[in-house]
């Protein structure tokens, strides 16, 4: 069998090709056509199979990903809305509903899940409340895209793009995202390395969540969810692993949404020197596939699995997070809200990786218990 670009030094690689591109690469592009129109992204090849396409006007998320030519993102109704459509204001505050859509959507950044209204005191006397829309704005808003390229070091090629998504208002909050994604030539990996900071000169709220969406074929009749070896084994959420563990085809009627919330301790775990996993599996796919979803449980200490069967919608989500699941009167009723105080920043990684045939995906399963 020839060599390929996972296998090759760069010397040899560039002997056979005019140019990366050719196996593969970074490129930006646009929407041409419909509510996409305008809407900008950056497609990244890393030439081991794994395709993926970052939304630079949807908040730099991931929109969809191919694994092999398998696509692993779900994809809703709504498609990838240009932000210049979207009010998340609408629908009493539930207004992302009209643009949600895609393998990774940001939520934050000074709030997550429900829409709500908390106190505005942080903000000076002009004043008294804040509205919060579902899962926040910043998905909702697009990016500067500050670079993308291909660097080399060695025989290492880093594909890489990134991204500021600002979240302002005056009298408000004064909230940055900055983003990068990377891919190593040859690798079936995706990092997302981010830092969320308050520009600002007054304290200011901050939660974040990474609502990562598998849709099919990837979930499936058979797929298997895979949750941290770390998590905790109480009866009830045993009883909810159990019931989630294997998935089954589309509800016939509407189906309820169904929500494990998750608080894996992350004592012992260093900053960034360890990484909770997570994902799916499909052992019916090119002989196993499985999507990984890893993060750093010391930001990130909770994690959500979000399900939902019914016909048409047939989704399962991973979210790792920094709040548990309860009301924002709750948490600001407790004092558990994360404030950032001027110039504060906090950053954050994540990482997909893709998994193919029935030897990587032993390997995945055997990680996956701790042995």
């Amino acid at each position: 069998m020839a060599q390929t670009s996972k296998t090759l030094p760069r010397t040899e690689l560039l002997r056979r090709v005019g140019r990366l591109a050719q196996v593969a690469g970074v490129t930006p592009g646009e929407y041409v056509d419909g509510p996409e129109r305008h809407v900008r992204y950056v497609d990244m090849h890393s030439g081991s199979g794994l395709d993926l396409r970052v939304l630079i006007d949807r908040g730099f998320d991931l929109g969809e990903m191919r694994i092999e030519g398998v696509p692993v993102a779900w994809r809703s109704p709504t498609g990838f809305r240009s932000p210049y459509l979207s009010h998340p204001e609408e629908e009493s505050g539930a207004g992302l509903l009209r643009s949600f859509d895609g393998l990774l959507v940001t939520c934050g950044l000074d709030h997550i899940r429900g829409a709500a209204t908390g106190p505005a005191a942080h903000f000076g006397p002009r004043r008294e409340s804040v509205n919060y829309t579902m899962h926040g704005r910043i998905s909702s808003s697009p990016a500067q895209l500050t670079g993308y390229g291909e660097t080399w070091d060695g025989d290492s090629c880093t594909l890489w793009c990134e991204g500021l998504v600002r979240q302002a208002m005056l009298y408000g909050e004064s909230l940055s995202l900055r983003r990068r994604v990377e891919m190593r030539l040859g690798e079936s990996r995706v990092d997302i390395i981010d830092r969320v900071q308050n520009n600002g000169f007054r304290p200011c709220p901050h939660m974040l969540m990474y609502h990562v969406n598998f849709g099919y074929p990837l979930l499936d009749e058979g797929a298997e969810l895979m949750l941290p070896c770390e998590c905790p084994d109480t009866p009830p959420i045993a009883a909810s692993r159990a019931r989630m563990a294997v998935q089954p085809v589309p509800a016939a009627a509407c189906a309820p949404d169904e929500l494990l919330d998750l608080h894996i301790p992350s004592a012992g775990v260093a900053p960034s020197s360890s990484m909770y996993s997570c994902g799916v599996i499909n052992d019916s796919l090119h002989g196993g596939l499985a999507l990984e979803l890893k993060y750093d449980p010391t930001t990130l200490p909770h994690l959500q699995v979000w399900r939902n069967l019914s016909e048409g919608i047939y989704v399962l989500a991973l979210e790792p997070c920094t709040h548990p699941a309860k009301k924002r009167a709750e948490l600001e009723q407790a004092g558990a809200i994360t404030q950032l105080q001027p110039g504060e920043y906090v950053d954050y990684r994540v990482a997909l990786e893709a998994h193919v045939g029935a030897q990587a995906i032993a390997a995945l399963r055997k990680r996956s218990r701790g042995a």
